[in-house]
Protein backbone atom coordinates (compact mmCIF):
# COMPACT_ATOMS: atom_id res chain seq x y z
CA UNK A 1 0.00 0.00 0.00
CA UNK A 2 2.54 2.67 1.03
CA UNK A 3 4.45 1.67 -2.41
CA UNK A 4 1.43 2.82 -4.25
CA UNK A 5 0.89 5.77 -1.95
CA UNK A 6 4.55 6.88 -3.20
CA UNK A 7 4.24 6.05 -6.55
CA UNK A 8 1.40 8.36 -7.08
CA UNK A 9 3.15 11.11 -5.14
CA UNK A 10 4.46 13.05 -8.91
CA UNK A 11 1.11 12.76 -10.71
CA UNK A 12 -1.45 13.06 -8.07
CA UNK A 13 -0.61 14.73 -4.78
CA UNK A 14 1.69 17.25 -6.07
CA UNK A 15 -0.85 18.77 -8.31
CA UNK A 16 -3.36 18.65 -5.81
CA UNK A 17 -1.31 19.90 -2.81
CA UNK A 18 -0.42 23.03 -4.76
CA UNK A 19 -3.83 23.77 -6.31
CA UNK A 20 -5.46 23.61 -3.06
CA UNK A 21 -2.40 25.30 -1.10
CA UNK A 22 -3.36 28.32 -3.86
CA UNK A 23 -6.84 28.30 -2.80
CA UNK A 24 -6.51 27.81 0.87
CA UNK A 25 -4.39 30.85 0.52
CA UNK A 26 -7.13 32.91 -0.57
CA UNK A 27 -10.16 30.68 1.65
CA UNK A 28 -10.80 33.61 4.21
CA UNK A 29 -9.93 36.37 2.24
CA UNK A 30 -12.28 36.63 -0.85
CA UNK A 31 -15.50 37.07 0.95
CA UNK A 32 -13.69 39.74 2.98
CA UNK A 33 -12.15 41.48 -0.07
CA UNK A 34 -15.55 41.76 -1.82
CA UNK A 35 -17.22 43.27 1.76
CA UNK A 36 -13.78 45.79 1.69
CA UNK A 37 -15.54 47.10 -2.40
CA UNK A 38 -19.14 47.39 -0.58
CA UNK A 39 -21.01 44.41 -2.20
CA UNK A 40 -23.62 43.05 -0.18
CA UNK A 41 -24.11 39.75 0.84
CA UNK A 42 -26.08 38.22 -1.66
CA UNK A 43 -23.66 39.80 -3.95
CA UNK A 44 -20.99 38.16 -2.22
CA UNK A 45 -22.71 34.51 -2.52
CA UNK A 46 -23.05 35.18 -6.32
CA UNK A 47 -19.33 36.09 -6.90
CA UNK A 48 -18.18 32.90 -4.31
CA UNK A 49 -20.70 30.68 -6.06
CA UNK A 50 -19.22 31.21 -9.31
CA UNK A 51 -16.55 29.65 -8.48
CA UNK A 52 -18.69 26.50 -8.12
CA UNK A 53 -20.95 27.15 -11.20
CA UNK A 54 -17.16 26.86 -13.36
CA UNK A 55 -16.84 23.87 -11.35
CA UNK A 56 -19.67 21.82 -12.34
CA UNK A 57 -19.81 23.49 -15.67
CA UNK A 58 -16.52 22.56 -16.65
CA UNK A 59 -17.39 18.57 -16.84
CA UNK A 60 -18.62 17.78 -20.06
CA UNK A 61 -15.91 20.16 -21.85
CA UNK A 62 -13.25 18.91 -19.71
CA UNK A 63 -13.74 15.36 -20.32
CA UNK A 64 -14.21 16.16 -24.38
CA UNK A 65 -10.87 17.62 -24.30
CA UNK A 66 -9.34 14.37 -22.29
CA UNK A 67 -10.78 11.83 -25.07
CA UNK A 68 -9.91 14.27 -27.74
CA UNK A 69 -5.65 14.76 -26.19
CA UNK A 70 -5.06 13.38 -23.12
CA UNK A 71 -5.99 13.29 -19.34
CA UNK A 72 -2.40 14.83 -18.35
CA UNK A 73 -2.80 17.74 -21.30
CA UNK A 74 -6.17 18.26 -19.02
CA UNK A 75 -4.37 19.15 -16.24
CA UNK A 76 -1.84 21.42 -17.08
CA UNK A 77 -4.41 23.43 -18.94
CA UNK A 78 -6.60 23.52 -15.98
CA UNK A 79 -3.37 24.44 -13.88
CA UNK A 80 -2.71 27.49 -15.66
CA UNK A 81 -6.67 28.63 -15.98
CA UNK A 82 -6.97 28.63 -12.26
CA UNK A 83 -3.80 30.09 -11.13
CA UNK A 84 -3.60 32.90 -14.04
CA UNK A 85 -7.38 33.63 -12.54
CA UNK A 86 -6.57 33.95 -9.23
CA UNK A 87 -4.08 36.74 -9.74
CA UNK A 88 -6.80 38.29 -12.15
CA UNK A 89 -9.03 38.66 -9.27
CA UNK A 90 -6.48 40.29 -6.89
CA UNK A 91 -5.82 43.39 -9.09
CA UNK A 92 -9.68 44.35 -10.12
CA UNK A 93 -12.88 45.49 -8.32
CA UNK A 94 -14.97 45.24 -11.24
CA UNK A 95 -17.95 42.94 -10.44
CA UNK A 96 -18.10 41.27 -13.86
CA UNK A 97 -14.33 40.80 -14.01
CA UNK A 98 -14.54 39.66 -9.97
CA UNK A 99 -17.31 36.89 -11.28
CA UNK A 100 -15.59 35.63 -14.69
CA UNK A 101 -11.94 35.47 -12.40
CA UNK A 102 -14.13 32.93 -10.36
CA UNK A 103 -15.58 31.41 -12.68
CA UNK A 104 -12.61 30.39 -14.64
CA UNK A 105 -10.79 29.65 -11.39
CA UNK A 106 -13.85 27.02 -10.09
CA UNK A 107 -13.29 25.72 -13.88
CA UNK A 108 -9.64 25.25 -13.52
CA UNK A 109 -10.12 23.74 -10.12
CA UNK A 110 -13.29 21.71 -10.64
CA UNK A 111 -11.19 19.95 -14.00
CA UNK A 112 -8.02 19.36 -11.87
CA UNK A 113 -9.97 17.59 -9.47
CA UNK A 114 -11.55 15.68 -12.71
CA UNK A 115 -8.62 14.52 -14.45
CA UNK A 116 -7.05 13.16 -11.06
CA UNK A 117 -10.73 11.45 -10.54
CA UNK A 118 -10.60 9.98 -13.48
CA UNK A 119 -6.82 9.24 -12.97
CA UNK A 120 -7.75 7.06 -10.02
CA UNK A 121 -10.43 5.41 -11.19
CA UNK A 122 -8.31 3.91 -14.27
CA UNK A 123 -5.29 3.31 -12.54
CA UNK A 124 -5.91 2.39 -9.05
CA UNK A 125 -7.57 -1.36 -7.91
CA UNK A 126 -10.88 -0.69 -5.32
CA UNK A 127 -9.03 -2.59 -2.97
CA UNK A 128 -7.09 1.01 -2.45
CA UNK A 129 -9.18 3.07 -3.91
CA UNK A 130 -10.76 4.43 -0.39
CA UNK A 131 -7.16 4.83 1.23
CA UNK A 132 -5.96 6.73 -2.12
CA UNK A 133 -8.72 9.01 -2.15
CA UNK A 134 -8.45 9.81 1.63
CA UNK A 135 -4.74 10.56 0.96
CA UNK A 136 -5.59 13.49 -1.52
CA UNK A 137 -8.03 14.35 1.00
CA UNK A 138 -5.52 14.36 3.33
CA UNK A 139 -3.36 16.75 0.58
CA UNK A 140 -5.88 19.16 0.16
CA UNK A 141 -6.34 19.24 3.95
CA UNK A 142 -2.67 19.71 4.86
CA UNK A 143 -2.64 22.54 2.61
CA UNK A 144 -6.16 24.16 4.04
CA UNK A 145 -4.22 23.66 7.54
CA UNK A 146 -1.57 26.02 6.04
CA UNK A 147 -3.49 28.16 3.09
CA UNK A 148 -5.94 30.44 5.26
CA UNK A 149 -2.62 30.97 8.24
CA UNK A 150 -0.45 32.57 5.25
CA UNK A 151 -3.11 34.11 3.32
CA UNK A 152 -4.23 36.12 6.50
CA UNK A 153 -0.79 36.59 7.61
CA UNK A 154 -0.09 38.32 4.22
CA UNK A 155 -2.96 40.30 3.52
CA UNK A 156 -2.93 42.12 6.98
CA UNK A 157 0.93 42.41 6.19
CA UNK A 158 1.26 43.43 2.80
CA UNK A 159 -1.96 43.87 0.88
CA UNK A 160 -4.62 41.58 -0.58
CA UNK A 161 -3.39 41.91 -3.86
CA UNK A 162 0.03 40.40 -2.42
CA UNK A 163 -2.20 37.38 -1.21
CA UNK A 164 -3.47 36.75 -4.33
CA UNK A 165 -0.27 36.69 -6.15
CA UNK A 166 1.02 34.61 -4.07
CA UNK A 167 -1.58 31.91 -4.40
CA UNK A 168 -1.72 31.78 -7.99
CA UNK A 169 2.39 31.47 -8.45
CA UNK A 170 2.07 28.40 -5.81
CA UNK A 171 -0.95 27.04 -7.94
CA UNK A 172 1.78 27.55 -11.45
CA UNK A 173 3.93 24.99 -9.61
CA UNK A 174 1.60 22.44 -9.89
CA UNK A 175 2.84 22.02 -13.43
CA UNK A 176 6.06 20.44 -12.37
CA UNK A 177 3.96 16.62 -12.51
CA UNK A 178 4.71 17.14 -16.71
CA UNK A 179 8.81 16.79 -16.51
CA UNK A 180 8.79 14.94 -13.02
CA UNK A 181 9.79 11.53 -13.37
CA UNK A 182 6.61 9.28 -12.89
CA UNK A 183 4.29 12.47 -13.34
CA UNK A 184 2.06 11.60 -16.46
CA UNK A 185 -0.13 8.82 -16.81
CA UNK A 186 1.01 5.09 -17.69
CA UNK A 187 1.13 4.90 -21.57
CA UNK A 188 -0.45 1.39 -21.25
CA UNK A 189 -4.07 2.63 -18.93
CA UNK A 190 -4.23 5.72 -22.04
CA UNK A 191 -3.72 3.02 -24.51
CA UNK A 192 -5.64 0.51 -23.21
CA UNK A 193 -8.67 3.22 -22.83
CA UNK A 194 -10.02 4.33 -26.51
CA UNK A 195 -11.69 7.82 -26.73
CA UNK A 196 -15.59 7.57 -25.79
CA UNK A 197 -18.18 9.58 -27.59
CA UNK A 198 -18.80 12.07 -24.31
CA UNK A 199 -22.34 12.88 -25.18
CA UNK A 200 -23.74 9.58 -26.34
CA UNK A 201 -22.02 8.14 -23.11
CA UNK A 202 -24.08 10.86 -20.82
CA UNK A 203 -27.33 9.67 -22.43
CA UNK A 204 -27.02 5.96 -21.79
CA UNK A 205 -26.30 6.33 -18.25
CA UNK A 206 -27.49 9.65 -16.87
CA UNK A 207 -29.95 7.64 -14.56
CA UNK A 208 -26.49 6.88 -13.10
CA UNK A 209 -25.56 9.75 -13.18
CA UNK A 210 -28.62 11.68 -11.71
CA UNK A 211 -28.86 8.72 -8.98
CA UNK A 212 -25.26 9.69 -8.42
CA UNK A 213 -24.81 12.91 -8.30
CA UNK A 214 -27.76 14.47 -5.98
CA UNK A 215 -26.35 12.77 -2.77
CA UNK A 216 -23.24 14.49 -3.59
CA UNK A 217 -24.19 18.13 -4.40
CA UNK A 218 -26.12 18.55 -1.03
CA UNK A 219 -23.03 17.37 0.57
CA UNK A 220 -21.07 19.61 -1.61
CA UNK A 221 -23.55 22.59 -0.89
CA UNK A 222 -23.00 22.01 2.90
CA UNK A 223 -19.27 21.83 2.62
CA UNK A 224 -18.31 24.65 0.62
CA UNK A 225 -20.80 26.87 2.57
CA UNK A 226 -18.98 26.91 5.39
CA UNK A 227 -16.01 28.22 3.85
CA UNK A 228 -18.27 31.50 3.77
CA UNK A 229 -20.15 31.34 6.73
CA UNK A 230 -17.22 30.81 8.96
CA UNK A 231 -15.29 33.95 8.06
CA UNK A 232 -18.49 35.89 8.22
CA UNK A 233 -19.52 34.60 11.59
CA UNK A 234 -16.38 35.29 12.63
CA UNK A 235 -16.03 39.00 11.55
CA UNK A 236 -19.92 39.42 12.70
CA UNK A 237 -18.36 38.76 16.21
CA UNK A 238 -14.96 41.11 15.80
CA UNK A 239 -12.23 39.30 14.80
CA UNK A 240 -9.23 40.14 12.55
CA UNK A 241 -8.72 38.43 9.39
CA UNK A 242 -5.07 37.08 10.53
CA UNK A 243 -7.45 35.40 12.98
CA UNK A 244 -10.17 34.34 11.21
CA UNK A 245 -7.72 32.66 8.92
CA UNK A 246 -5.98 30.88 12.03
CA UNK A 247 -10.00 29.55 13.24
CA UNK A 248 -10.38 28.61 9.88
CA UNK A 249 -6.68 26.33 9.58
CA UNK A 250 -8.13 25.17 13.92
CA UNK A 251 -10.99 23.64 12.26
CA UNK A 252 -8.87 22.06 8.84
CA UNK A 253 -6.08 20.52 11.29
CA UNK A 254 -8.99 18.51 13.02
CA UNK A 255 -9.73 17.26 9.72
CA UNK A 256 -6.26 16.73 8.88
CA UNK A 257 -5.54 14.64 11.73
CA UNK A 258 -8.31 12.06 11.26
CA UNK A 259 -8.58 11.85 7.66
CA UNK A 260 -7.03 8.63 7.96
CA UNK A 261 -9.41 6.98 9.16
CA UNK A 262 -11.64 7.07 6.57
CA UNK A 263 -10.07 6.06 3.83
CA UNK A 264 -9.11 2.62 6.48
CA UNK A 265 -13.41 2.75 7.22
CA UNK A 266 -13.94 2.81 3.56
CA UNK A 267 -12.00 -0.04 2.15
CA UNK A 268 -12.58 -1.91 5.06
CA UNK A 269 -16.10 -1.67 6.22
CA UNK A 270 -18.20 -0.08 3.42
CA UNK A 271 -18.68 3.65 2.24
CA UNK A 272 -21.62 4.33 4.33
CA UNK A 273 -19.50 3.46 7.42
CA UNK A 274 -17.77 6.49 6.87
CA UNK A 275 -19.92 8.99 5.20
CA UNK A 276 -23.58 8.37 7.35
CA UNK A 277 -22.13 9.23 10.71
CA UNK A 278 -19.42 11.52 9.93
CA UNK A 279 -21.36 14.46 8.03
CA UNK A 280 -23.95 14.23 10.53
CA UNK A 281 -21.48 15.22 12.84
CA UNK A 282 -20.71 18.10 10.51
CA UNK A 283 -23.93 19.22 10.16
CA UNK A 284 -24.21 19.53 14.29
CA UNK A 285 -21.52 21.77 14.06
CA UNK A 286 -23.19 24.05 11.36
CA UNK A 287 -26.00 24.27 13.38
CA UNK A 288 -23.94 25.11 16.41
CA UNK A 289 -22.23 27.45 14.41
CA UNK A 290 -25.66 29.17 13.90
CA UNK A 291 -25.66 29.96 17.52
CA UNK A 292 -22.24 30.83 18.12
CA UNK A 293 -21.66 33.87 20.75
CA UNK A 294 -18.27 34.57 20.42
CA UNK A 295 -15.03 33.43 19.09
CA UNK A 296 -14.76 30.31 21.34
CA UNK A 297 -18.52 28.64 20.36
CA UNK A 298 -17.00 29.25 16.49
CA UNK A 299 -13.99 27.83 17.48
CA UNK A 300 -15.77 24.89 19.06
CA UNK A 301 -18.26 24.36 15.63
CA UNK A 302 -15.19 24.47 13.79
CA UNK A 303 -13.22 21.89 14.88
CA UNK A 304 -16.64 19.72 14.84
CA UNK A 305 -17.03 20.92 11.11
CA UNK A 306 -13.45 19.96 10.83
CA UNK A 307 -13.39 16.45 12.76
CA UNK A 308 -16.89 15.34 10.74
CA UNK A 309 -15.37 16.16 7.13
CA UNK A 310 -12.56 14.44 8.10
CA UNK A 311 -13.49 11.33 8.63
CA UNK A 312 -15.32 11.74 5.11
CA UNK A 313 -11.55 12.34 3.07
CA UNK A 314 -12.35 11.26 -0.09
CA UNK A 315 -15.91 9.77 0.05
CA UNK A 316 -17.12 11.91 -2.72
CA UNK A 317 -14.47 11.19 -5.08
CA UNK A 318 -14.74 7.37 -4.18
CA UNK A 319 -18.01 6.90 -4.38
CA UNK A 320 -17.65 8.53 -8.12
CA UNK A 321 -15.32 6.03 -8.77
CA UNK A 322 -17.20 3.48 -7.71
CA UNK A 323 -19.99 4.16 -9.62
CA UNK A 324 -18.36 4.97 -12.66
CA UNK A 325 -18.82 2.13 -15.77
CA UNK A 326 -16.46 0.26 -17.20
CA UNK A 327 -14.84 1.62 -20.15
CA UNK A 328 -17.08 4.96 -19.91
CA UNK A 329 -15.25 6.59 -16.87
CA UNK A 330 -14.50 9.61 -18.15
CA UNK A 331 -17.45 10.56 -19.65
CA UNK A 332 -19.59 9.52 -16.50
CA UNK A 333 -17.40 11.44 -14.11
CA UNK A 334 -17.88 14.60 -16.35
CA UNK A 335 -21.86 14.08 -15.42
CA UNK A 336 -21.12 13.03 -12.05
CA UNK A 337 -18.86 16.22 -11.61
CA UNK A 338 -21.49 18.10 -13.20
CA UNK A 339 -24.08 17.09 -10.76
CA UNK A 340 -21.94 16.94 -7.73
CA UNK A 341 -20.27 19.92 -8.23
CA UNK A 342 -23.98 22.24 -8.57
CA UNK A 343 -23.18 21.74 -4.80
CA UNK A 344 -20.61 24.07 -4.66
CA UNK A 345 -22.54 26.83 -6.22
CA UNK A 346 -25.52 25.90 -3.90
CA UNK A 347 -23.61 26.48 -0.96
CA UNK A 348 -22.36 30.03 -1.06
CA UNK A 349 -25.29 31.04 -2.22
CA UNK A 350 -27.77 29.63 0.36
CA UNK A 351 -25.47 31.57 2.69
CA UNK A 352 -25.63 35.04 0.89
CA UNK A 353 -29.50 35.00 -0.03
CA UNK A 354 -30.49 33.71 3.34
CA UNK A 355 -28.21 35.16 5.73
CA UNK A 356 -29.65 39.18 3.95
CA UNK A 357 -33.43 37.99 4.45
CA UNK A 358 -32.81 35.96 7.64
CA UNK A 359 -29.36 36.54 9.24
CA UNK A 360 -25.91 34.37 9.57
CA UNK A 361 -27.53 32.27 11.69
CA UNK A 362 -30.06 30.95 9.88
CA UNK A 363 -28.24 30.54 7.11
CA UNK A 364 -26.12 27.99 9.13
CA UNK A 365 -29.19 26.11 10.09
CA UNK A 366 -30.27 26.05 6.49
CA UNK A 367 -26.66 24.28 5.61
CA UNK A 368 -26.65 21.86 8.28
CA UNK A 369 -30.07 20.76 6.70
CA UNK A 370 -28.59 20.46 3.18
CA UNK A 371 -26.29 18.46 4.28
CA UNK A 372 -28.37 16.14 6.28
CA UNK A 373 -30.88 15.80 3.10
CA UNK A 374 -27.28 14.58 1.00
CA UNK A 375 -26.29 11.98 3.87
CA UNK A 376 -29.94 10.63 3.84
CA UNK A 377 -29.50 10.54 -0.52
CA UNK A 378 -26.40 8.74 0.01
CA UNK A 379 -27.85 6.18 2.62
CA UNK A 380 -31.40 5.31 0.89
CA UNK A 381 -31.30 5.90 -2.68
CA UNK A 382 -27.00 5.01 -3.76
CA UNK A 383 -26.50 2.65 -0.90
CA UNK A 384 -23.49 0.85 -0.41
CA UNK A 385 -20.95 0.72 -3.35
CA UNK A 386 -17.75 -0.63 -2.35
CA UNK A 387 -16.58 -3.99 -3.90
CA UNK A 388 -13.16 -4.76 -2.21
CA UNK A 389 -12.61 -7.57 -5.22
CA UNK A 390 -13.14 -5.66 -8.34
CA UNK A 391 -9.71 -4.70 -10.29
CA UNK A 392 -9.58 -0.91 -11.66
CA UNK A 393 -10.87 -0.88 -15.26
CA UNK A 394 -7.44 -0.65 -16.52
CA UNK A 395 -6.43 -3.86 -14.93
CA UNK A 396 -9.96 -5.84 -16.58
CA UNK A 397 -9.08 -3.80 -20.24
CA UNK A 398 -4.91 -4.91 -20.03
CA UNK A 399 -6.31 -8.37 -18.57
CA UNK A 400 -9.18 -9.11 -21.81
CA UNK A 401 -7.00 -8.04 -24.35
CA UNK A 402 -3.88 -9.97 -23.03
Amino acid sequence: MWAELRRLIPPLYVPIAMMTLGVGIILPLVPLYLEDTGVGLTAVGVVMGAFGVGAALVGIPASSFAERRTNDHLLLIAIAAAATSVVVFGLTELAVLLVLARFVAGSGFGAVGQSRQLFITRGVPIRFRGRVNSGMGGTHRLALVIGPVLGGAVAEAVSFRAAFVLAGAVMAVGAVFWVLPGGREDQRIVDAAPPVAVRASLRRHRGRVARGGVGPMLIQAGREGRYVIIPLVADRLGLSVAEIGGLLAVGTVIDFVVFPISGVIMDRFGRLYSIVPAFTVMAIGLVMLGLADDATDVAIASVLIGAGNGVTSGAVLTLGADLAPEGEEGPYLAGFTLVSNLGLFLGPLVVGAVADVAGLDVSAFVLGGILLAGVAWIAFVIGETGRPSNPTPGEARQARSA
